[in-house]
């Protein structure tokens, strides 16, 4: 029966495809990666608008309720029909929602906030035009506030108070985007630039354009370097990514054809949740924001932040036709390190038809480190026709630790127990690091590959697989160690040559 929901969901998720991703027999091409490379652009454009564009009518369905929310509403208003809409977030949060209810935002309208959302409530769009934008941003800083120069050269202040963490500022709607500067703590007390390591002490120390530090514990201010003068006339629109979910998930909840931008943590996160759907949506900028301050034995702040998250189990989980750019960690993840004695299980997981660019990670999943409960398990995974591109080129590049990215990433010292886990019809597009990292304690635990299609640059990572977490490289090996590891037999290799 479990089975047989992943297997319907995914015939409903391929009637979405907007083009075939076939491989032909397994084969290693030496020259053709830079013409497929050329020919993905295309494809990823025209994904790109397909999705942007993708269209859902819930009004259709047999909701209980209907409730509208529009920029031109009234919180005066009960929401339940388009001339009767809401305005806020704030008045969102204020309706008594129930299972099966359905909340549609007007296309072409902005919210800034977050969303915490209702179990068994549907969130989509109505009218028009772009899809609604739910925006982590609390204001767009060219506009609002004042960029204030202080005694540093070329350093402005934002005069404005920003008690929680940004993770980045993202300037002309991605035309350019900032650098986080934090500190490395030495021995002796004094601290260094977290990429340059030259002594860095405070906002007096940033030196080169677009970097920037951000003071969230005692005056709350945020410094910005602009060699170029003021920000505010430097840049049409500046948008700051605070820590926080943009949206919290709950059981049995819809997102559909919203756009999620700038938040500091995740896009849409979730804990331990069933029946968590999220379909043609876009997510992109989010995560940056600093996790911790002292973790994993480090002596500086990690940072983190995915686009579509569930930590912890969590069964009858898709994602499908979105389209994923610009993420600080993981487009999408399943995970949970596993220190609970309560078992976990991961089950009926459907990730389709998504155009992933620019993250760390296109996909994550890890389930239980190895000194954890035993007994964890996930069960009915499947990744399919998905396009994935340049994992770790995006500006996830300004991590620490080079030695990350990937397009789909395990973990090598997690248990990542599994039974019917495969990996079919995919396009891996380059990586500064590992093109996959996959790997399981056991053999039988790992996902069997198929059909995929891998472009990556010759004699570079190929990744760490299997069940010893055994590292490969991107040679003409690479294709006997995948079908001696995973049993692709199907898969195209495509090598980009230096």
């Amino acid at each position: 029966m479990l089975f047989k929901f992943i297997r319907s969901v995914y015939t409903a998720a391929t009637m979405f495809a907007m083009v075939a991703l076939v491989a032909p027999s397994c084969s290693s091409q030496h020259n053709s990666a830079e013409k497929r490379i050329v020919s993905l652009d295309k494809q990823a454009e025209k994904l790109k608008k397909e999705i942007r564009n993708a269209q859902s009518d819930m009004t259709k369905k047999n909701f209980s309720a209907i409730y509208y929310i529009s920029a031109e509403g009234n919180d005066l208003n009960d929401g339940l029909a388009p001339d009767r809409a809401i305005k806020s977030l704030q008045r969102l949060a204020e309706l008594d929602l129930k299972p099966n209810d359905c909340v549609l935002f007007r296309r072409g309208d902005i919210w800034r906030g977050r969303i915490k959302a209702k179990s068994g409530v549907t969130y989509s769009a109505f009218g028009k035009g772009e899809k609604p934008r739910i925006y982590g941003s609390p204001y767009d800083a060219a506009k609002v506030g004042k960029w204030i120069e202080t005694d540093t050269k070329n350093v402005y202040m934002y005069d404005g108070e920003l008690a929680s963490d940004v993770g980045t500022l993202v300037f002309n709607e991605g035309e350019s985007h900032a650098f986080k500067v934090m500190m490395i703590r030495q021995t002796d007390g004094s601290t260094l630039h977290i990429e340059t390591r030259e002594p860095f002490a405070s906002y007096r120390d940033l030196k080169r354009d677009l970097e920037f530090y951000h003071d969230y514990k005692s005056q709350k201010r945020l410094y910005l370097c602009s060699t170029e003068g003021n920000p505010a006339e430097r840049f049409s629109s500046i948008e700051l990514s605070p820590r926080g979910n943009i949206i919290q998930a709950a059981n049995n909840t819809t997102f559909d054809n919203l756009c999620i931008k700038y938040g500091g943590s995740h896009g849409i996160g979730s804990g331990t949740v069933k029946n968590l759907t999220v379909t043609n949506c876009e997510l992109g900028w989010i995560g940056g924001s600093i996790q911790s301050e002292d973790i994993f034995g480090r002596n500086h702040p990690t940072r983190f932040g995915n686009a579509i998250e569930i930590y912890g189990g969590c069964e009858n989980f898709l994602v499908s036709n979105c389209y994923i750019y610009q993420v600080y960690d993981a487009a999408i993840t399943h995970q949970h390190q596993g220190d609970t004695d309560e078992t976990l299980v991961m089950k009926n997981v459907l990730y389709t038809n998504n155009l992933i660019e620019d993250c760390v990670y296109s996909i994550e999943y890890f389930l239980g480190r190895k000194d954890t409960n035993q007994s964890h398990y996930m069960e009915n995974i499947l990744v399919a026709n998905n396009l994935m591109r340049r994992a770790g080129y995006g500006w996830g590049k300004q991590r620490p630790d080079k030695e990350t990215p990937a397009h789909i990433k395990s973990w090598c010292h997690h248990i990542n127990r599994a039974t019917n886990f495969r990996v079919e019809n995919n396009i891996f597009d380059r990586s500064t690091h590992d093109l996959l990292n996959i790997a399981a304690a056991q053999k039988e635990w790992l996902p069997t590959l198929s059909e995929n299609t891998y472009i990556q640059h010759r004699d570079k990572k190929a990744g760490a697989w299997g069940s010893e977490g055994l590292r490969y490289v991107y040679d003409d090996t690479v294709t006997q160690s995948l079908k001696e590891v995973f049993g692709e037999t199907k898969g195209e290799i495509l090598f980009v040559e230096e």
